[in-house]
């Protein structure tokens, strides 16, 4: 079976009402990588999880999307200094990506929140450059940024009980799911 068949598998399986366990164990050792196979199957959206978790969702896409409007306008301002079309390429790339994650949020998909908060993680070094000149302010947006990486963190836990921060939970060398 090449990877593609063992996925539609393993997801007719899960969706027929097998545990996780029980479906990892049955295609473990395989064609696939136990790790990978232990990563689709934590990564699989649980629709009773969606739901009882809904509300946290759509606010973390509300701010998600607050996010992108603040840096469009921002990005905008700081691209007239440079040109009109710096303007227009800084607005759309500051807008367009946090409304990706906020897709990504939406469709219930695990990988957009890991890269959110590496990326996220990945530029708080950055901010702290204005440091010297806007003390206060600096502080500001990385409280608000942490804030927004601990928040998107915090329900991808809800969500995805099974992956850890990058890959799938293992405990005493063994993946684990919860069912």
């Amino acid at each position: 079976m090449d990877k593609k068949e063992i996925k539609r598998q393993l997801v007719e399986m899960l969706e027929a009402g097998r545990s996780k366990t029980e479906t990892f164990k049955a295609f473990s050792g395989g064609a696939v990588k136990d790790r990978v196979l232990a990563y689709w199957i934590g990564a699989r959206p649980d629709p009773a999880l969606r739901e009882k978790h809904s509300g946290k969702v759509n606010v973390l896409i509300a701010l998600t999307c607050v996010q992108a409007l603040l840096g469009a306008v921002t990005s905008f301002f700081m691209g007239l200094m440079i040109g009109p079309g710096a303007a227009v390429f800084f607005t759309l790339f500051a807008g367009l990506v946090p409304l990706a994650f906020a897709w990504g949020f939406y469709k219930s998909s695990a990988k957009a929140y890991t890269i959110y908060m590496i990326l996220s993680v990945s530029q708080i070094s950055r901010m702290f450059k204005g440091y010297e000149e806007d003390p206060v302010m600096t502080v500001v947006g990385v409280a608000i940024t942490l804030g927004m990486v601990f928040f998107a963190t915090w329900i991808k836990n809800l969500l995805f009980p099974d992956l850890g921060f990058v890959g799938s939970k293992k405990l005493k060398g063994q993946y684990v799911f919860s069912n």
